[in-house]
Order: C-alpha cells, then structure tokens, then sequence
C-alpha cells in the first residue's frame, strides 16, 4: 500500500511541475481559467506589488478572508457585471443565490451600484449585499463533499470532478453478536451453531478505486464510483491449525447516483436534496461464494435505492446529514443480498481554503441474506461507524483544483446477527481533480 500511496504522490508532483511550465493563468484558489471569466475576474494586489487574480467573488472573497481583511492587501478590485469595468470591491454592489452561475458558487456577483444590482435581481432573482454581508456569505474552502455521508450539494452546471484512489477494509473481529470473543469461544459457541469443518478468520479487500462527478445542470448531478478489488479469506480448521485462504479478485459493481437539489437559500448554505442511486451488476457474483458473501465482488443484481440528504453550513463548518434505503434485489443465481438502511451525519472543519478536517458517523442496519428462499441467519446486521476524514488541496493546474482526500473508520458498535467477523477499520486515499467547463 505505501508503494501505492508513493506513485499518487509522484504524481502529484510530475503534474504540479507541468502545471508550473504552462503560461495560461489560472485562479489560484480553484484553478479556473482566467481568460473565460473575465466578466467576474477579481485582481488582488499586495502591500509587496504581487498582482492575483481569481476567476471570481467568491474566489476573490475567500483571499480576502485568509489575509484577515481587505486592508491585507494594496488594492482589491472586481468587475462591474453590467459595464465590465474594473472597480474598487469594497465599494462594490454584491448578488448571490440568482439564477446565474457564472464561475462558480456561491455564485457572488458584483455590481458598481445598487441599482444595477436591484435591476438584475428582479431579472433573475437572489439577495443584495454588501461587501461586509458578502464576506461572511463564503466558507472557507468552499462546498465539502463527505466521504461515507452523501452531501446534498450538487455541483453547478458543467463542473467534473475525476479521482483515484485506493481502499482497504480488514475484518478480523470474532463476534457474537454484538460481543468480541476470543478463538476459542467462538469455536465453543458456534459448534452446534455451524458444524462446518471450516471457520472465518479474516476478511480482507482492497484495490484500486475510480470515482466521478459532473454537474449536469445547477440542481441535478451524476457520480459514479468503481473499484478493481482483491479480495481473501483466511479460515481455519476447527480441530487442528491448518488455514486455507481463499483470494477472489477482479472489477467491483458500478455504483451510479442522481442527486437533485429540491430546495436551497439564496446565500448556498442551507441545502436540501433527494438521492436515486442504482448499483449495476458489473462485479462478478461466484456462486461458489455462496457460504462466504463477504467475497463476492458483486451482488449480480440490478440494485436501486434512495434516500433524503440535507447540508447547512455555520461559518467555517459545514453539517451533512443523510436518510436512505437501498433495495437489493435476488440475482439469477437464486441469492439476495439484506437490504440496508442507513442514516449518517458528517461535520467538516475548514480552518481556511487549502484544508478540510472532519468526523462522519453513519449508522447501517443491513437485513440478512436469502439463498434459494431461505434467511442466511448469520448475515446481516447492525454497525455505527465513525470516520475521521481530511482533504488537502495540494496544487491548481489544467484550468481546475487537485487535492488529496483520505479517510480512516473504526466501529462504535456491531451486531453481526448471531455469529462473524466485525469490522477492524475501513480506510481510503485518493487524488482528486475538479474542472468546471465553461459555456
């Protein structure tokens, strides 16, 4: 794995060297291209002659806020969006939360005058601000996207984020219930249980993960995640020391999901959305797994869910909730997987734009498995994880924001439905890449 993690990291750096030898201007904060949003650049001057720009207010907004004010700085100066001049953004008019996007959001947009400012509000809606107000109206870094709590904020229109990572899960917790024992009193208990001459020991998957994200319009976004995944299963004898591992490698499911923004305020800090998702059958279902559903790389079924999500943001946190349900359905090999529901909360930390630390708490209650019609009694069950997870924005190029996301999660409570292995931890990294396109 610490071989995995290196060539993520060389990369990063081959990229950021690239990025470095290219002479289009980017925003420094986002990575956007300047030169396509001209209407809403910003241009930040330093007390040492240093000139910045950002592709727009919000961008311009957050420098401001990490320097500790407007007084950090020579001269911050936005375009009028009516007549496109340069003027002092101090003194400037600010919109946000109208029906036009046209960097990114919070979609702040500025104004020489109030009434420019009311004028196109009454075109296309959101509130006025000042330049105080609009201060206070962006976070730090941002929208935060949660890595097991789905966030209801969508993406605006046009925006792609691409990531590469990898996974890793280990289970190797004997359990009754909701009870840890040792080997040999899971051997005492579980012998009338499951006389099998055989016994599960330790389950573990990791490998490479893809992971997709595109805005296709400002309130309905698609993501798509894969994995390619090598799976093993240590068992031993009940009598005797011998151990037997069992390996099942190749591509996960494709896990697909629509989210649509029902309803946000006109500052882009209250959010609520709806969730579909739907899991198509790309992974491998062996039947030969039948006893051991923990290896299976797919559920060989078409599986649909949904659910309720909601984000607000306080300052520099942001709070993500989520309610849904996912419906696995029987697959042609006479097998169903237990249906799980699931509630989680995320709470982010964003200290300032370059950084995000936070906890997630997610709590599943999966039904047991059905093979040929008949309940698998010891599948299933309940678990209440809490993950502790980080983003870092590592560099801008391309016209967009590269960062590295990594997450670490133990359980606070299982119940494994009579007998199994509980989780030990579950743990990802990936190198992200987010572009918007402009239109």
């Amino acid at each position: 794995m610490v071989k995995k993690y290196g060539v993520v990291m060389a990369t990063a750096v081959m990229l950021a060297s690239a990025a470095h030898a290219g002479e289009r201007e980017g925003c420094r904060l986002c990575g956007m291209y300047i030169d396509q949003y001209q209407a809403t650049s910003a241009i930040v001057t330093g007390k040492d002659g240093r000139v910045e720009k950002t592709c727009g207010g919000a961008d311009m907004l957050r420098l401001v806020s990490d320097a500790g004010g407007v007084g950090a700085f020579a001269s911050v100066v936005v375009h009028d969006w009516v007549s496109g001049k340069e003027i002092a953004a101090a003194g400037a008019t600010y919109v946000i939360g109208s029906d036009t996007v046209p960097d990114m959001i919070p979609n702040i947009i500025a104004f020489a005058d109030q009434d420019g400012a009311k004028k196109f509000i009454s075109e296309h809606g959101g509130q006025s601000l000042t330049f105080s107000q609009a201060l206070l109206a962006v976070s730090p870094m941002g929208m935060t996207m949660p890595n097991r709590v789905n966030s209801a904020v969508p993406p605006p229109k046009g925006s792609m984020s691409a990531g590469a990572g990898y996974m890793a899960m280990v289970k190797d917790d004997l359990m009754m219930g909701s009870n840890k024992v040792s080997t040999a009193q899971f051997l005492a208990a579980t012998t009338a249980l499951n006389p099998q001459p055989m016994i599960s020991k330790k389950m573990e998957a990791s490998g490479p993960m893809l992971m997709a994200n595109y805005g296709i319009t400002d309130r309905l976004s698609l993501t798509a995640k894969i994995s390619d995944l090598d799976k093993t299963m240590t068992s031993a004898m009940r009598m005797g020391s011998a151990e037997r591992v069992t390996e099942h490698k190749g591509i996960s499911d494709l896990e697909t999901k629509l989210v649509y923004n029902l309803w946000r305020d006109d500052y882009y800090s209250k959010f609520v959305s709806l969730m579909g998702n739907m899991t198509l059958p790309i992974g491998d279902f062996d039947p030969a797994f039948r006893t051991m559903p923990g290896l299976q790389l797919g559920t060989g079924s078409l599986d649909i869910g949904g659910g309720l999500l909601g984000s607000i943001r306080f300052g520099d946190f942001w709070l993500h909730g989520e309610m849904s349900y996912l419906a696995n359905r029987e697959n042609g090999d006479d097998y169903a997987f237990g249906d799980v529901t699931k509630l989680g909360a995320a709470l982010h930390y964003t200290p300032n734009y370059d950084l995000m630390l936070g906890l997630e708490l997610d709590a599943t209650d999966t039904g047991k498995n059905e093979s040929f019609g008949a309940k698998v009694q010891n599948s299933g069950g309940r678990e209440v994880l809490l993950t502790g997870v980080a983003s870092w924005r590592v560099f801008s190029a391309f016209g967009g924001n590269f960062s590295l996301n990594g997450s670490y999660g133990r359980p606070l409570y299982e119940d494994v439905n009579l007998y199994g292995l509980g989780t030990d931890y579950v743990a990802t990294a990936m190198l992200n890449f987010k572009h918007r396109f402009n239109y």
